[in-house]
């Protein structure tokens, strides 16, 4: 894991990794199946492709791999999760400015 995260652009993160990866993350459209609360959520962009969904709710957050996501191997489940906490410290520290 050890991943870094920081805000990139405005509703956006750059996450970074030992070893040279990088993934972007954005704020997400309305995915119908995921997005339907009006939560917010956005979408983890590996390679140009987006292999997951990250949907805030409350203090928690829901982390889902899309199809996509299985042809990186070099991202897991775990790295989402970790990803998810970043961006969740971020936009608290963001709200707490406010």
């Amino acid at each position: 894991m050890k991943w870094t995260v920081k805000e990139w652009i405005s509703g956006g993160y750059q996450a970074r990794r030992t070893g040279a990866l990088n993934a972007y993350i954005y704020r997400s459209l309305k995915w119908p199946d995921f997005y339907s609360d009006g939560a917010p959520a956005y979408e983890v962009k590996y390679g140009g492709t987006a292999i997951a969904l990250i949907r805030f709710e409350g203090k928690g957050a829901t982390v889902k791999s899309l199809a996509a996501a299985s042809r990186f191997q070099e991202i897991n489940d775990l790295d989402l999760v970790e990803i998810a906490l970043w961006v969740s410290k971020l936009r608290t520290a963001c709200s707490n400015l406010n």
